[in-house]
């Protein structure tokens, strides 16, 4: 992948996909991406620019545009000056700032920061354990690397290090003075750092279970127990309803853990203006055309007035004949200059501010089109590399392609000012979720019976039916200099939903 621009994709639910793509920002310096996501869609599914129409397309689009998340590593939640924790230590070390709103303002601000960062931080940390563990596994006779222990012990320290250092914080905040809103806050991020805590221990305690070798696996296990069993105690005791219970649906676990989820990204999310694109050029289209369509009615009205003469029969039948066919060549005028233009025309734009809406940090525009298969870059067709089988699906007619296309441009200046309080920031998160449910319309049965002979008896056996939708992104950078990637993604449909996402390799 580019540099500049990472992606991840995964499986939302069971009709959503989640793109995520990640937009290097350079400091001072403009910075330009184009993405074209094309989708190759089996003709069997019916999807056409009649029965898909790009309305319908954006409603099928939810789009979250935010701050990529500042990077720490566990030990730098503690000894970091970068870290909201210090930040916050230092803030409330001042004598007054029970007194000053800006202060209040700048602790919450922290705070949301500090789970949003743990949690990334955490998922960091088991990202690297999986590549350490595929390290040794791709060696001969590979053995539990010293490094994975390294980690697992990492975790382990450093979540009852941060744990007590931030609750310690509680005899600060648990003052009559102290505003509700700082203090709610608190409240809010204690509990959130306990449940990335105790979820983080039980993926953890499955890595150790699955990879670590007997002789410190037990050792390891215990100690993430009593993790687990320490943070579900410890929200217990603090009044917090997110406990898992057993014989239970756990509605109430679910619900307080996607709400601080939200709580505490929600200070990453930027404020988006979304406008329809080239509406003056559609504008001054529709006035091209008017006016191309006038001058014909008025040159037929001319001529016949001079060749008859007013209040003659002649010229009546070439009035109403002009006006005949003065709205037909307005109408296919406006179409045929639209058609010309669709290629430099978006559907969309999106002006991206600051959550405050005072200082605007890009643009982004957006268009989805159908398009035929000679209008797809060479690059993506190899990429595709249809087999026999596929043709024989689509009888012979190809794929009905949908061009999807991005571009965003991003500038931000003096970072300082325009994000006080914040770390340093490195990016901007385009997330994307697709719903497929408009694909599923047209779909068979998922499963299927079919009929073996086996030992001179039938046997019945059931099949299921698949549908693939594949995606390629055509990623491409302008500025600061131009560079370009195809990635491929196969969608396996049925009539349920999505069954499963398989990673295409180039």
């Amino acid at each position: 992948m580019l540099e500049t621009i990472q992606q991840s994709v995964k499986h939302h639910d069971q009709y959503q996909i989640e793109i995520k793509l990640d937009y290097e920002l350079h400091a001072d310096q403009k910075t330009r991406y184009q993405i074209a996501t094309y989708f190759f869609v089996p003709q069997s599914l019916g999807i056409t620019p009649q029965t898909y129409p790009r309305q319908t397309f954006y409603q099928d689009v939810q789009s979250h545009i935010r701050l990529k998340t500042p990077s720490l590593n566990l030990r730098e939640f503690t000894e970091s000056d970068r870290s909201p924790l210090r930040m916050i230590e230092k803030l409330v070390q001042q004598g007054d700032w029970v007194s000053q709103t800006a202060v209040h303002d700048q602790i919450i601000t922290q705070m949301k920061l500090l789970s949003a960062m743990l949690k990334s931080a955490l998922r960091e940390h088991f990202i690297l354990i999986e590549r350490r563990v595929a390290e040794v596994q791709a060696t001969p006779h590979g053995k539990t690397h010293y490094l994975v222990h390294n980690l697992v012990d990492e975790f382990i320290t450093e979540a009852a290090r941060f744990a007590e250092r931030y609750r310690a914080l509680l005899a600060d905040f648990n003052l009559p003075n102290v505003p509700p809103a700082v203090f709610t806050a608190f409240l809010f991020t204690d509990e959130s750092i306990s449940i990335l805590l105790e979820e983080s221990a039980v993926e953890m305690f499955q890595i150790v279970n699955e990879y670590l070798k007997k002789t410190n696996r037990e050792d390891y296990k215990l100690a993430l127990s009593e993790l687990t069993t320490r943070e579900a105690k410890y929200r217990k005791t603090r009044g917090y309803e997110s406990i898992l219970l057993e014989n239970s649906d756990n509605e109430t676990y679910l619900y307080r853990a996607s709400i601080l989820k939200k709580y505490a990204s929600s200070v990453l999310f930027l404020n988006t203006d979304v406008q329809p694109d080239g509406k003056y050029w559609e504008q001054l289209i529709l006035s091209f055309a008017a006016g191309l369509a006038m001058v014909f009615a008025t040159a037929v009205a001319f001529y016949f007035q001079l060749q008859f003469g007013n209040f003659t029969l002649p010229f009546f039948i070439a009035l109403v004949v002009g006006y005949m066919f003065k709205d037909r060549i307005k109408e296919i005028s406006r179409i045929v200059f639209a058609k010309q233009l669709e290629n430099y025309l978006f559907d969309r734009r999106i002006v991206i501010r600051t959550q405050d809406g005072k200082h605007r940090l890009g643009v982004l525009r957006e268009k989805v089109r159908f398009i035929q298969e000679r209008e797809v870059p060479l690059s993506v067709l190899r990429a595709r590399n249809r087999d026999h089988i596929t043709d024989i699906s689509n009888e012979g007619r190809g794929e009905k392609i949908i061009c999807y296309t991005k571009e965003i441009e991003l500038q931000i200046k003096n970072a300082e000012k325009v994000l006080p309080g914040f770390p340093e920031i490195t990016g901007i998160n385009d997330i994307l979720r697709f719903d497929v449910r408009h694909f599923l319309n047209k779909m068979a049965e998922p499963t299927q019976e079919r009929f073996v002979i086996r030992n001179d008896e039938l046997v019945s056996l059931m099949c299921h039916k698949v549908y693939h939708v594949n995606l390629i992104s055509r990623y491409k950078t302008v500025q600061p200099d131009v560079r370009k990637e195809n990635r491929q993604l196969r969608l396996i449909l049925d009539q349920d939903g999505i069954r499963r996402l398989e990673k295409v390799p180039q």
